[in-house]
């Protein structure tokens, strides 16, 4: 008989790491994860409950139990592959990247002043003198006024090439905006990790009801035959 599921279980496969995120109620897209994360730990215990009543039902036949456990299986797939509660998290995640990105666009400004023009000068004629004006230019992403001066001239006067900008551009984005960039990353891998949790919660699925995911897509049970066309989709974790 398949093993059954606890809380323990589902709180250790399924994106363990969600207790480490943020608890904030300020910052929606935060919620909604953890708001997926929960659904999909209850979907599994939800099952698990499910699979308990048939296995103690007395007048179920071991083929009768076998049939139904699929039956559950089938259903909790089915609820997974529309899963409101991703799909909000997914746009929530979305909506917040792009406010998060909106604030990493002002980049030291082209200077109007005559001081600050000469000095731009200056930091150009300094950084094409540079072995590598590029990784010169990299190591110093801190510094608004190198940044600036590169980014608001022609690169062929820093001997830079067009490539080298666009990353210079990008990292110094990230350098200028700390947070913003801190922000992002955690958002992002927090949605992966997600995803990754529900991949986790199917193959929970799959064992608590002794069933498999063929290539097909059919679930079977197990005890099924197996054929070229019939064979197991889904890895065992």
């Amino acid at each position: 008989m398949p093993k059954p599921i606890n809380e323990n279980d589902v709180a250790a496969r399924i994106t363990p790491q969600s207790i480490h995120w943020r608890d904030t109620a300020a910052l929606m897209h935060w919620q909604d994860l953890k708001g997926t994360v929960d659904a999909a730990r209850s979907l599994v215990l939800a099952v698990d409950e499910q699979c308990r009543a048939v296995e103690s039902d007395s007048d179920l036949s071991p083929e009768g139990r076998a049939r139904r456990r699929v039956e559950i299986a089938q259903k909790a797939m089915a609820d997974f592959a529309a899963f409101k509660p991703l799909a909000k998290a997914e746009s929530s995640v979305a909506k917040a990247l792009s406010i998060f990105e909106s604030k990493m666009t002002s980049l030291p400004k082209k200077p109007d002043h005559v001081a600050d023009v000469m000095l731009a000068q200056e930091i150009r004629a300094h950084v094409a003198k540079q072995s590598s004006p590029a990784n010169y230019v990299l190591s110093h992403l801190s510094d608004p006024a190198i940044v600036g001066a590169v980014l608001n001239a022609p690169g062929y006067l820093t001997g830079l090439a067009n490539t080298d900008l666009v990353v210079i551009r990008e990292r110094a984005a990230s350098s200028l905006h700390p947070e913003e960039t801190k922000r992002i990353k955690e958002a992002s891998e927090a949605l992966e990790a997600t995803r990754q949790g529900i991949e986790a919660a199917k193959r929970m699925i799959l064992e608590r009801c002794d069933a498999r995911h063929d290539r097909d897509n059919v679930i079977r049970s197990k005890q099924a035959p197996i054929s070229p066309l019939t064979r197991p989709a889904v890895a065992a974790e």
